[in-house]
């Protein structure tokens, strides 16, 4: 889905829409509905685009909104989900959240257990493992630091 633009210098520029877009680590806090013990993480967001486009600040707002009150991680995976699918349209869409959890047994310093990961697909990225694939290897690399 290329759409052509004209640059200034007469040029043609092909902008290609049919690539990933990536929000990775939006922090949220939550409060887990069985324990009543704040809950707190990241959430990823990739899409392939649609008709309509979300902005970063946007796309945070609506993780603000799905994480407000008392809930279950996997429920506010798919709450965020089926918002986007459902607003922005996009081709295909994956949600992974990844959560640390205050009521997660502590001994000798060490927490039990690790962050808990969910995940939710829609559109295209449901039923396509390849495109599944991609976005969970970009949402969950390392970061690199440019200016250590």
């Amino acid at each position: 889905m290329p759409q052509t633009l004209v640059r200034p210098d007469s040029g043609i520029l092909q902008l290609r829409l049919d690539r990933p877009v990536l929000l990775r680590a939006i922090p949220f806090n939550a409060i887990c509905e069985q324990h009543l013990l704040p809950f707190y993480g990241v959430v990823h967001i990739g899409y392939l685009r649609g008709a309509e486009r979300l902005s970063p600040a946007e796309l945070t707002r609506i993780v603000d909104a799905c994480a407000i009150g008392v809930q279950v991680q996997e429920k506010m995976t798919s709450r965020i989900g089926l918002w986007l699918h459902h607003q922005l349209a996009p081709r295909g869409l994956g949600v992974l959240v990844e959560a640390g959890y205050g009521c997660t047994p502590v001994r000798e310093g060490a927490a039990l257990a690790g962050p808990t990961t969910t995940l939710a697909f829609y559109g295209s990225m449901r039923d396509n493992a390849d495109q599944q694939r991609e976005f969970i290897t970009l949402a969950t690399r390392k970061k690199i630091n440019r200016h250590a």
